[in-house]
């Protein structure tokens, strides 16, 4: 009996609960704040590999000079891994700034004010995550022939 009484006011609450949750609407402008936030920490991470490519393309020059003595009057020598390498970080550094206006774009269309100019590619506005893949892949590919560099000219 008195476990009868206890599933039916556990069946109520979970209804109750279910309905209340069930019927609350999130609002426009909840689910946009949340957009906001988790958009800004994906700019705030495109900026640091931004901030970290460039500094990779000069660590990569000191790392000519300074570890392996090559004096600065000197021309660079540069193999294919040291050229792919800073080809791979000036593109992660383009891909993150892109990245960091569609991700705005992307913004400006989710609070829909309205704008009178056509955003060019309108897909990349709506969907930005393939220009932040990109700068993820060429910063890591940069890394990873740097390091080929390096290691063959130790």
């Amino acid at each position: 009996m008195l476990l009868d009484d206890v599933e039916a006011a556990v069946g109520a609450k979970r209804k109750q609960y279910t309905k209340v949750t069930m019927e609350t609407p999130r609002n426009e402008t909840d689910t946009f704040e949340r957009e906001y936030k988790v958009m800004g920490v994906f700019i705030d991470n495109a900026k640091t590999y931004v901030q970290l490519s460039a500094g990779a393309l000069l660590l990569s020059v000191t790392f000519l000079h300074e570890i392996l003595g090559i004096s600065k009057e000197q021309r660079l020598p540069t193999d294919l891994w040291l050229m792919l390498s800073w080809w791979s970080f000036l593109a992660a550094i383009v891909l993150g700034a892109l990245y960091q206006y569609y991700a705005a774009k992307f913004l400006e269309w989710k609070s829909g004010v309205p704008r009178s100019h056509r955003n060019w590619p309108e897909w990349l506005v709506r969907h930005p995550w393939p220009v932040y893949g990109g700068m993820l892949i060429a910063f890591y590919l940069g890394g990873l022939c740097f390091t080929i560099a390096a290691v063959r000219r130790l």
